[in-house]
């Protein structure tokens, strides 16, 4: 299970390496739609509000926030993170791959992929009554792309079996897709079936995480004293 994701790059980092299409975020920032915005105020009031709606984006994503997704045609957009499901009090947040074309919340979803931008991804191991909270990255943070299912409101990630490199943290992890299958995975034209297989975890090499442990008592501090990575070029 994901329940809490960082974005600590600007989603416009992505918009040279992935040619996206970033008209709708800014519309979403000018109420009245960024033509008539334009034509009403001047260009310093719009940089602020394009800049705020940005800055929204990033930092650590709890579930009903708005996060930045990729849809066809390499359009970003912005989605609240967690579908609304009748009689569920909390948002889901995340879908098993394994049982997404059995699951009627997700069935009319997949045909409507879309791609989640991150930098990390945090899991709580358990150890008895305690729970440690870890930081799963790529090595030296590099940016990444969930695989996600949206609605045109609200968007969920998709998850799979963990790499075996982080099975001892949680028995789930997001599906991060790499950058051969991220056309085949927005394609409209490509059914859901010929894409499905690459609904699987990383490589084992291709992980870092750090564990959070309680500082002594009396410092009231947290210290990361347990630290390991996984070399991206180990094999």
């Amino acid at each position: 299970m994901c329940s809490r994701f960082d974005l600590n790059s600007d989603i416009r980092a992505f918009q040279v390496q992935l040619g996206l299409d970033m008209d709708d975020i800014r519309r979403m920032a000018t109420p009245d739609g960024v033509e008539d915005a334009r034509n009403a105020r001047n260009a310093d009031d719009l940089s602020d509000e394009f800049e705020a709606a940005f800055e929204s984006l990033t930092g650590t994503r709890r579930p009903t926030d708005p996060i930045a997704v990729i849809l066809p045609d390499r359009k970003a957009a912005i989605r609240n993170w967690g579908l609304s499901i009748p009689g569920l009090n909390a948002p889901m947040i995340n879908a098993r791959s394994e049982t997404l074309e059995a699951k009627p919340t997700f069935r009319p979803l997949l045909e409507r992929r879309c791609l989640i931008p991150a930098t990390g991804w945090y899991e709580w191991r358990k150890d008895g009554a305690a729970k440690h909270k870890n930081q799963i990255t790529l090595p030296d943070h590099q940016p990444f792309l969930f695989a996600g299912l949206e609605n045109g409101r609200e968007a969920t990630i998709i998850t799979c079996a963990p790499s075996g490199a982080i099975a001892h943290i949680h028995n789930r992890m997001p599906v991060v897709l790499g950058p051969n299958h991220l056309s085949h995975w927005l394609d409209p034209d490509s059914s859901f079936q010929t894409i499905r297989h690459v609904l699987g975890p990383l490589p084992d090499h291709v992980l870092a995480w750090q564990e959070q442990t309680p500082a002594p008592a009396n410092t009231g501090q947290k210290t990361d004293q347990n630290s390991n990575q996984i070399d991206f070029f180990s094999k």
